[in-house]
Protein backbone atom coordinates (compact mmCIF):
# COMPACT_ATOMS: atom_id res chain seq x y z
CA UNK A 1 0.00 0.00 0.00
CA UNK A 2 1.15 3.85 -0.50
CA UNK A 3 0.01 6.66 0.97
CA UNK A 4 0.24 9.91 -0.85
CA UNK A 5 0.62 13.22 1.54
CA UNK A 6 1.58 16.34 1.52
CA UNK A 7 3.96 18.45 4.07
CA UNK A 8 3.90 21.69 4.90
CA UNK A 9 6.02 24.08 6.92
CA UNK A 10 5.92 28.10 7.52
CA UNK A 11 7.55 30.96 9.23
CA UNK A 12 7.44 34.56 9.52
CA UNK A 13 10.85 36.29 9.00
CA UNK A 14 11.67 39.74 10.09
CA UNK A 15 12.46 41.72 6.81
CA UNK A 16 16.32 42.21 5.97
CA UNK A 17 15.76 44.38 2.55
CA UNK A 18 14.41 47.10 1.08
CA UNK A 19 13.22 48.15 -2.42
CA UNK A 20 12.31 51.50 -3.14
CA UNK A 21 10.74 51.87 -6.77
CA UNK A 22 10.46 55.40 -8.08
CA UNK A 23 8.15 56.83 -11.04
CA UNK A 24 9.28 59.83 -13.03
CA UNK A 25 6.87 61.27 -14.94
CA UNK A 26 6.12 64.69 -16.86
CA UNK A 27 4.11 65.79 -19.41
CA UNK A 28 5.17 68.32 -22.43
CA UNK A 29 3.93 69.37 -25.94
CA UNK A 30 5.68 67.37 -28.11
CA UNK A 31 7.94 64.41 -27.57
CA UNK A 32 11.23 66.20 -28.26
CA UNK A 33 10.18 67.96 -24.88
CA UNK A 34 9.25 65.16 -23.24
CA UNK A 35 12.31 63.09 -23.94
CA UNK A 36 15.03 66.02 -23.12
CA UNK A 37 13.60 67.38 -19.63
CA UNK A 38 12.37 63.89 -18.77
CA UNK A 39 16.07 62.90 -19.08
CA UNK A 40 17.15 65.88 -17.57
CA UNK A 41 14.38 65.67 -14.64
CA UNK A 42 15.73 62.15 -13.91
CA UNK A 43 19.65 63.42 -14.17
CA UNK A 44 19.09 66.20 -11.66
CA UNK A 45 17.41 64.20 -8.94
CA UNK A 46 19.86 61.28 -8.90
CA UNK A 47 22.79 64.01 -8.67
CA UNK A 48 20.61 66.02 -6.12
CA UNK A 49 20.36 62.13 -4.02
CA UNK A 50 24.26 61.43 -4.60
CA UNK A 51 25.27 64.56 -3.36
CA UNK A 52 22.92 64.85 0.33
CA UNK A 53 22.31 61.07 1.09
CA UNK A 54 24.65 57.79 1.17
CA UNK A 55 23.10 56.46 -2.06
CA UNK A 56 24.54 56.61 -5.71
CA UNK A 57 23.29 57.46 -8.47
CA UNK A 58 24.21 53.91 -9.51
CA UNK A 59 22.32 52.57 -7.16
CA UNK A 60 19.12 53.46 -9.05
CA UNK A 61 18.45 50.98 -11.88
CA UNK A 62 16.29 51.66 -14.50
CA UNK A 63 14.10 48.66 -15.56
CA UNK A 64 11.96 50.60 -18.43
CA UNK A 65 10.82 53.67 -19.21
CA UNK A 66 8.28 55.24 -22.25
CA UNK A 67 7.10 58.24 -24.15
CA UNK A 68 3.81 57.90 -24.93
CA UNK A 69 1.24 60.43 -26.92
CA UNK A 70 -2.09 61.77 -25.36
CA UNK A 71 -4.96 62.15 -26.91
CA UNK A 72 -8.48 63.78 -26.42
CA UNK A 73 -12.02 63.78 -28.26
CA UNK A 74 -13.66 66.33 -28.61
CA UNK A 75 -17.64 66.00 -29.45
CA UNK A 76 -18.49 68.36 -32.38
CA UNK A 77 -22.23 69.84 -32.84
CA UNK A 78 -24.05 69.35 -36.26
CA UNK A 79 -23.79 71.59 -39.00
CA UNK A 80 -26.53 70.07 -41.17
CA UNK A 81 -29.29 68.07 -41.17
CA UNK A 82 -28.21 64.64 -41.93
CA UNK A 83 -25.86 65.06 -39.02
CA UNK A 84 -28.41 65.58 -36.70
CA UNK A 85 -28.48 62.01 -35.37
CA UNK A 86 -24.57 61.37 -35.74
CA UNK A 87 -22.07 61.26 -32.49
CA UNK A 88 -19.78 63.50 -34.32
CA UNK A 89 -16.12 63.39 -32.52
CA UNK A 90 -12.33 64.85 -33.18
CA UNK A 91 -9.65 63.17 -31.69
CA UNK A 92 -6.59 65.77 -31.08
CA UNK A 93 -3.15 65.33 -29.96
CA UNK A 94 -2.83 66.54 -26.06
CA UNK A 95 0.95 66.38 -25.57
CA UNK A 96 3.07 63.41 -24.66
CA UNK A 97 3.80 61.88 -21.47
CA UNK A 98 7.52 60.42 -20.84
CA UNK A 99 7.71 58.42 -17.72
CA UNK A 100 11.08 56.06 -16.54
CA UNK A 101 10.71 53.31 -13.41
CA UNK A 102 13.96 53.05 -11.63
CA UNK A 103 14.26 50.65 -8.23
CA UNK A 104 16.93 50.48 -6.13
CA UNK A 105 17.96 47.97 -3.25
CA UNK A 106 19.32 48.33 -0.21
CA UNK A 107 19.66 46.04 3.19
CA UNK A 108 16.43 46.98 5.93
CA UNK A 109 17.46 50.82 7.75
CA UNK A 110 14.71 52.59 8.28
CA UNK A 111 16.72 55.50 8.91
CA UNK A 112 18.09 55.34 5.35
CA UNK A 113 14.95 54.67 3.86
CA UNK A 114 13.64 57.95 5.91
CA UNK A 115 16.58 59.99 4.88
CA UNK A 116 15.86 59.33 1.02
CA UNK A 117 12.01 59.90 1.64
CA UNK A 118 12.05 63.27 3.39
CA UNK A 119 15.28 64.71 1.41
CA UNK A 120 13.07 63.51 -2.08
CA UNK A 121 10.11 65.44 -0.79
CA UNK A 122 12.43 68.79 -0.94
CA UNK A 123 12.35 68.14 -4.60
CA UNK A 124 9.61 70.00 -7.06
CA UNK A 125 10.17 67.23 -9.53
CA UNK A 126 10.19 64.22 -6.49
CA UNK A 127 9.02 61.01 -8.32
CA UNK A 128 6.40 58.40 -7.09
CA UNK A 129 7.55 55.62 -4.47
CA UNK A 130 6.61 52.47 -4.13
CA UNK A 131 8.13 50.74 -0.94
CA UNK A 132 8.55 47.03 -0.40
CA UNK A 133 10.19 45.05 2.35
CA UNK A 134 11.29 41.73 1.75
CA UNK A 135 14.13 38.99 2.14
CA UNK A 136 17.88 38.86 0.29
CA UNK A 137 17.99 35.56 0.56
CA UNK A 138 14.31 33.97 1.17
CA UNK A 139 14.98 30.70 -0.39
CA UNK A 140 17.56 30.09 2.19
CA UNK A 141 14.71 30.34 4.60
CA UNK A 142 12.93 28.31 2.49
CA UNK A 143 15.57 25.28 1.99
CA UNK A 144 15.56 25.75 5.68
CA UNK A 145 11.87 24.49 5.99
CA UNK A 146 12.21 21.12 3.98
CA UNK A 147 12.83 19.12 7.13
CA UNK A 148 9.95 21.00 8.68
CA UNK A 149 8.09 20.08 5.84
CA UNK A 150 9.15 16.66 5.78
CA UNK A 151 8.18 15.89 9.41
CA UNK A 152 4.79 17.02 8.63
CA UNK A 153 3.95 14.96 5.87
CA UNK A 154 5.58 11.90 7.93
CA UNK A 155 3.19 12.83 10.59
CA UNK A 156 0.06 12.40 8.06
CA UNK A 157 1.48 9.69 7.01
CA UNK A 158 1.90 7.18 9.82
CA UNK A 159 -1.63 8.93 11.20
CA UNK A 160 -3.00 7.26 7.66
CA UNK A 161 -1.12 4.35 7.99
CA UNK A 162 -2.49 3.71 11.73
CA UNK A 163 -6.22 4.24 10.77
CA UNK A 164 -6.02 1.79 7.96
CA UNK A 165 -3.98 -0.90 10.35
CA UNK A 166 -0.73 -0.71 8.25
CA UNK A 167 2.61 0.34 9.25
CA UNK A 168 4.71 3.10 8.03
CA UNK A 169 8.07 1.77 6.39
CA UNK A 170 9.79 4.14 3.93
CA UNK A 171 9.18 7.15 1.66
CA UNK A 172 10.10 6.16 -1.72
CA UNK A 173 9.14 9.89 -3.18
CA UNK A 174 9.76 13.18 -2.54
CA UNK A 175 8.66 15.84 -4.80
CA UNK A 176 9.83 19.74 -3.75
CA UNK A 177 8.12 22.83 -4.81
CA UNK A 178 4.91 21.60 -6.01
CA UNK A 179 3.25 24.10 -4.19
CA UNK A 180 5.91 26.00 -2.18
CA UNK A 181 5.20 29.83 -2.11
CA UNK A 182 7.06 32.92 -0.72
CA UNK A 183 5.49 36.00 0.41
CA UNK A 184 7.41 39.98 0.19
CA UNK A 185 5.74 42.53 2.36
CA UNK A 186 5.01 46.04 1.16
CA UNK A 187 3.61 49.30 2.50
CA UNK A 188 2.54 50.79 -1.04
CA UNK A 189 2.71 53.80 -3.15
CA UNK A 190 4.21 57.21 -1.14
CA UNK A 191 3.52 59.84 -2.90
CA UNK A 192 6.43 62.48 -2.54
CA UNK A 193 4.88 65.47 -4.58
CA UNK A 194 1.72 65.01 -1.85
CA UNK A 195 3.55 64.23 1.10
CA UNK A 196 5.51 67.14 0.90
CA UNK A 197 2.42 69.40 0.96
CA UNK A 198 2.06 68.16 4.74
CA UNK A 199 5.10 68.78 6.32
CA UNK A 200 5.57 71.99 8.46
CA UNK A 201 8.37 74.31 6.91
CA UNK A 202 9.59 74.82 10.70
CA UNK A 203 10.42 71.84 11.58
CA UNK A 204 13.60 70.16 10.62
CA UNK A 205 14.76 67.34 8.15
CA UNK A 206 15.61 65.54 11.09
CA UNK A 207 12.74 65.70 12.64
CA UNK A 208 10.85 64.46 9.65
CA UNK A 209 13.36 61.62 9.10
CA UNK A 210 12.05 60.45 12.79
CA UNK A 211 8.69 60.63 11.90
CA UNK A 212 8.59 58.88 9.13
CA UNK A 213 11.43 56.53 10.95
CA UNK A 214 8.45 56.01 13.93
CA UNK A 215 5.31 55.61 10.95
CA UNK A 216 6.65 52.67 9.27
CA UNK A 217 6.19 48.89 10.99
CA UNK A 218 7.11 46.70 8.23
CA UNK A 219 4.99 43.05 9.17
CA UNK A 220 7.08 39.63 8.67
CA UNK A 221 7.09 37.96 6.19
CA UNK A 222 5.21 34.43 5.88
CA UNK A 223 7.82 32.29 3.76
CA UNK A 224 6.11 28.57 3.21
CA UNK A 225 7.49 25.17 1.92
CA UNK A 226 5.54 22.45 0.74
CA UNK A 227 6.85 18.49 -0.34
CA UNK A 228 4.78 16.13 -1.65
CA UNK A 229 5.36 12.63 -0.57
CA UNK A 230 5.06 9.09 -1.29
CA UNK A 231 5.41 6.23 1.33
CA UNK A 232 4.96 2.58 1.58
CA UNK A 233 3.62 0.67 4.03
CA UNK A 234 3.92 -3.05 5.42
CA UNK A 235 1.06 -5.02 7.49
Amino acid sequence: MQIFVEGSASRDVAPDQITASATFSLKRETYDQALAEGVKSVKEYLQFIEENTDFQASDFKTHAYTIHENFITNHLDAKSFEDLDKKLTKTISDGFTFSQYAFVKFDYDKSKLSQLLVLTSKRPDAPRFHIDFGLKDYEAVRRDLLGDAYNAAKAKAESLANAAGKHLRDCVRVDIDGSSNSYRGGIGAYDMAKSAAYMSDERSVREEIRTIDETFHPDDITVSKSIDCVWETAD
